[in-house]
Order: C-alpha cells, then sequence, then structure tokens
C-alpha cells in the first residue's frame, strides 16, 4: 500500500519510502550503457594509437609482409594453435577433478572447445565461458553452482599463467624486458620475487585447509598438487598461444620468441581490462607498440591478422561446422537413440554457436569490403564495372544485416534462420562476382552450410525487432563497424576525400565504393538503433513487460527448458546470485 505525507503524517510508525524500482531499473541502465560507451571510448583511442603507428605503411605493405610467410611457418602456427586447444581442454578436466565429478573427457573437450571459441573471438569470458559451459554440462548432472566453480576454476588457471609467464621470461631472458625499461638485473630480482609468491600461493593450502571468509564467500586454497597443476596449464597454454603469433610473424631475426612472449602477455592484459569484444585493436596496438621498434610496422600487423585468422576465427567456424554436422546427423537419424541423447545436450548450445558465427561472418564481409582489391581477373574489363559495383555495395549491405540479425539467431527465431541463409548465400555469390574471391566466398559458404540443417532449432514465431538489443549487443556492433570503418579509412589514406569521390566509378575505384557503402552501412545501422531504442523505452513503461519476459510466458518457458533466459543473458549466473544471496553455495578456489 502507497501512503502519501498526509497518511505518515497521521502515523508516526510508518516505514520509510522506499526508492521506486523504475529509478533503480534507470540507473541500471545508465551504468550498462555508460559502461558500453567507455569501451568504445577504449576501442577508439587504440584504433588512434594503430593510425599513428601506421602512418607510413600502406595495405599493400602489410599484404607483402603477409606473402614472406612461408607454409612452414603457418604449418607450426596451425600446430601450435592445435595443442594450445588442447591444453585448454585440461583447464576443465582439472576443475571436474577438483569437484570429484566423472565427465567423460570428448565431452568435456567438446565443452572447453566451444566455450573458447567464443570468448577467444568475443570476449568475455567469465560470462560467454560460464553460460556454454552451463549450456553444456547442465544435462551431465552439474548444477549453476558447479558450473560457477568450473569458470572461476579456469579464470584463476588463465590468470596464474599470465601472472606465472613474466617471471619465467625475467629469469630466462632479462632483455627481453626492454620494452619495459627493465635493467636485466632488476629483471631477475623481479622474477625470482613473483616467483617466490606463487610458490607460496602454491604451498598454502597445506596450512590453510580452513576456508577463508572473503566478502561473505568461502574460499579455500587448493592442494598443492592442483595449485602445481594450474601453474604448469596455464605457463604451457602461455607459452603456446604466443608461439602461434611468433611463427605468424615474418622471419626475422630482430625480434626473439621471448620478446612476443612479453608482448603478447601485456596486450592480453590491456585486452581484457578494456572489455573490447576479442581485445579487438588494444590487443593489436600494445603487439605493435612492443614489437615495432625492432621490426617494421607492416610485419607486425601481417602477423597480427594471421595470427587472429588461425587462432581465433579458424576455431570458431570449426566450432559452428561441428554443431551443424550435428544437426545434420539428427536430421538423418531422428528415431535413433543415440541422435536422441546427442540432440538433448547440444541443442540448448547450437543457436549461440550459430548466432556468434553469424555476427563474425558479417565483421568479416564488412572488413573485406574496407580493403582495396589486390587485383581482377582478366575477365574483368570495364564492362563488369557495373557487376562490381553492385557486389561490393551488396556485401556490405549483407555484412550490417548479419550482424544485425545475430541476436535474433540467439533467440532461435525461424524468420531469422531464413533470412541468414539468404543473406549468406547472397553474401558468398557477391564475393564470387567482386573480383572471383573465392577464398572471401568460403568463409560465409561454410557458415552456410552449418547453419542450414538447423531447422529444427529456429521454431519459434515471431518479430524479429520484438525483443530490443541488450547494451553488450549494441557495445559488440560498435566494436564492427568502428574496427570496419577505420580499416577503410586507413586503407584509402592517401585518397583525397571530396564531392567528386561520390560519382567516380571504375574497376580500382575503391576508394569511391567504400564510401557510399559506409553510408548504406550507417543509414541501416542507424535505423536499427532508433527501432531498437524507441522499443526498449517502450517496454520499460512503468507496468509494461514484454510477453517473452513474463513469468510463466512462452518466452520464459521455452528458455527455461534450455538451460537460458529469453533475452540470451546466463542463467548460471542468475543462479549463482540466488546462491549467493540465500547461502545455498559457495564460490570457492580450488581445494
Amino acid at each position: 500500500m502507497v501512503q502519501n505525507d498526509h497518511d505518515r503524517d497521521r502515523d508516526p510508525g510508518a516505514e520509510p519510502a522506499v526508492p521506486e524500482a523504475g529509478t533503480t531499473s534507470r540507473t541500471a541502465v545508465l551504468v550498462r550503457y555508460g559502461t558500453g560507451l567507455l569501451i568504445l571510448a577504449l576501442l577508439a583511442g587504440a584504433l588512434l594509437i594503430l593510425n599513428r603507428w601506421l602512418e607510413h605503411t600502406s595495405v599493400e605493405d602489410i599484404r607483402q609482409a603477409i606473402r614472406r610467410i612461408d607454409a612452414r611457418q603457418l604449418l607450426m602456427a596451425v600446430s601450435a594453435a592445435a595443442v594450445s586447444y588442447w591444453l585448454l581442454t585440461l583447464y576443465d578436466l582439472l576443475a571436474l577433478r577438483h569437484l570429484r565429478r566423472a565427465v567423460p573427457y570428448r565431452w568435456v573437450a567438446f565443452t572447453a572447445f566451444t566455450s573458447y571459441a567464443f570468448s577467444h573471438s568475443l570476449g568475455f569470458a567469465s560470462i560467454i565461458g560460464a553460460t556454454v559451459r552451463y549450456r553444456l554440462y547442465a544435462p551431465r548432472g552439474l548444477g549453476a553452482v558447479e558450473v560457477a566453480q568450473v569458470t572461476l576454476f579456469v579464470v584463476t588457471t588463465f590468470t596464474l599463467g599470465l601472472a606465472a609467464v613474466m617471471p619465467v621470461v625475467m629469469l630466462v631472458d632479462p632483455t627481453a624486458l626492454k620494452a619495459l625499461h627493465v635493467p636485466p638485473r632488476g629483471g631477475v630480482l623481479l622474477g625470482l620475487s613473483a616467483l617466490a609468491l606463487l610458490a607460496a600461493y602454491a604451498a598454502a593450502g597445506l596450512w590453510l585447509r580452513r576456508p577463508l571468509r572473503i566478502f561473505g564467500h568461502a574460499i579455500a586454497f587448493p592442494r598443492p598438487s592442483i595449485a602445481v597443476g594450474q601453474l604448469l596449464l596455464g605457463l604451457c597454454d602461455l607459452a603456446l598461444a604466443s608461439s602461434v603469433l611468433y611463427f605468424c610473424l615474418p622471419a626475422s631475426d630482430a625480434v626473439t620468441y621471448m620478446d612476443v612472449v612479453v608482448a603478447f602477455g601485456l596486450a592480453l592484459v590491456a585486452g581484457i581490462i578494456s572489455h573490447v569484444p576479442g581485445g579487438l585493436g588494444v590487443f593489436d596496438a600494445i603487439v605493435l607498440v612492443s614489437l615495432t621498434p625492432e621490426m617494421p610496422g607492416n610485419d607486425v600487423m601481417a602477423g597480427l591478422l594471421v595470427f587472429r585468422l588461425i587462432y581465433y576465427l579458424a576455431p570458431l567456424i570449426l566450432a559452428g561446422l561441428m554443431f551443424g554436422a550435428m544437426e545434420a546427423f539428427q536430421a538423418r537419424h531422428r528415431i535413433s537413440r543415440v541422435s536422441r541423447s546427442l540432440s538433448a545436450p547440444v541443442s540448448p548450445v547450437v543457436p549461440l554457436v550459430l548466432a556468434a558465427c553469424t555476427f563474425i561472418t558479417g565483421a568479416f564481409l564488412l572488413f573485406s569490403r574496407a580493403t582495396p582489391e589486390e587485383s581482377l581477373p582478366a575477365p574483368f574489363d570495364v564492362a563488369a564495372l557495373p557487376l562490381v559495383e553492385m557486389s561490393h555495395f551488396t556485401g556490405s549491405v549483407v555484412g550490417i544485416l548479419l550482424i544485425l540479425l545475430a541476436h535474433a539467431i540467439q533467440r532461435r527465431l525461424h524468420a531469422a534462420w531464413v533470412l541468414s541463409l539468404v543473406l549468406l548465400a547472397v553474401g558468398s555469390v557477391s564475393s564470387l562476382l567482386k573480383g572471383g574471391d573465392w577464398q572471401e566466398a568460403i568463409v560465409p559458404g561454410l557458415i552456410f552450410l552449418a547453419l542450414l540443417p538447423a531447422r529444427g532449432e529456429f521454431h519459434r514465431r515471431g518479430n524479429l525487432l520484438g525483443n530490443p538489443l541488450p547494451s553488450s549487443w549494441f557495445v559488440a556492433i560498435g566494436v564492427a563497424l568502428g574496427s570496419a570503418f577505420w580499416l577503410g579509412l586507413f586503407s584509402y589514406k592517401h585518397v583525397a576525400f571530396n564531392d567528386e569521390l561520390w560519382w567516380h566509378f571504375a574497376l580500382h575505384g575503391d576508394a569511391s565504393r567504400f564510401l557510399r557503402a559506409s553510408v548504406a552501412v550507417g543509414v541501416i545501422a542507424l535505423c536499427a538503433a532508433v527501432v531498437h531504442l524507441v522499443r526498449a523505452a517502450t517496454q520499460a513503461r512503468p507496468g509494461r513487460n514484454p510477453a517473452g519476459d513474463l513469468p510463466g510466458g512462452d518466452g520464459e518457458r521455452h528458455c527455461e527448458a534450455h538451460g537460458g533466459t529469453p533475452d540470451g543473458g546466463s542463467l548460471v549466473q542468475r543462479t549463482a546470485s540466488h546462491a549467493q544471496r540465500t547461502g545455498a553455495g559457495k564460490f570457492q578456489l580450488p581445494h
């Protein structure tokens, strides 16, 4: 019952007024979108740094540097990436051993690979990794609190590896810290001190047997055997990931492996702190600044591009194809017991996987259209100019539409599935018509093959614009569009942008095509943002709840059945939060 001031005057025992829920909700929205704007500002700063350090570098210089990376280096990089992802599966295996939960290794490997393929490409590892793990481990009997403990274990292991790699470098090669201006003797002393602290962490479990309570949570130190396993796993994983970047760089005697390890570690820390999805721009800027004094900027950027293709894009596409193959297998064996046992645990995470693949494919098409064509095949002459212009413009529009549709794919909307298939097909054809670029056409083609068999997962009927985009999606879309626009400006920085450029049509008029396509992409993105913001403001009115979010509504019933939430959020976060409030679960370090 709500009381006015007069009622409270008559009732001295009345409780003080509680702030309205709407005020708290508005504050939460401001915090979310403020955080998103801060992330975009950090991305803008990183892109400015890249632009300054690459002031005298052109796209052609980077392409020539890529050609100097031989096949042996690429084979070594792919092999190191494969071993690194295998080590990442041991993170989860060790976590489950800590929890004394028996899960078949093949399922652990599948879950771990999928979660890392996502978190590496999209960022927000603690959120995305927990969501994927919950949806794949829950059918195996793990509860939300146990999945949260696995996620905490994995993050702790990675952090320990990151903390251990620098001390090892300080002892093995103190001169590798020249980018930090640390003298060799000081590096040795810092390395010994840091290793002593890590050894104390590993041995602390012998004395600290009772969990410590910190901020209301019970935290137990791990047994020495588990702590040593964490340190070794984290250290070996970072060493292998650094070696992937090292093998992707053009051969040079000026940069050693230890130099790359230091730059890689610093860039990882900066990317994590910035919260930019995938560390895009921030990670690259730190590596560039760290290695450029010893290596030309075009060589560093060439290595970073190949590294992202091998370590980020390829695993994500492979994860999408794995889920697509499973859906195709289930479609052919619907009555099989093996198919039913496979479908139950895999089905909840399929839309999340395919949504990420759709988003990355859209960004890939935007990036490819932002760079000039290297050359056109012989059949492409002046008569083919309208075809080249149309394919370039169409590819850019397809890219932004795929990015915007990714959220609807995550919501299992049938219309989004149909439109995505059409757009992926159009994107592949436009890449071929742009100049016979079959390498570029492979990416949307593979995602088309992964999405096609998953028709049964997209059975929900609804408006594509029915739910507003969460703030995290606005950030991800802003990062993709901002990076693509910067790439175009960098590619054509030698071109004088003027009014005549709008109407310049030529086979090699890539700058004009980029300008026209950027306007189209910007208009589409702006219209989508306005529609979603208006929808969010409408649904935020007091007393109004969207149908999909009503307690017990169709959207909630469907998502709960699949281990998710109507807005695509992480159910493990809500359950873990409830466990914290009720004391039903304890978040502990491995013990």
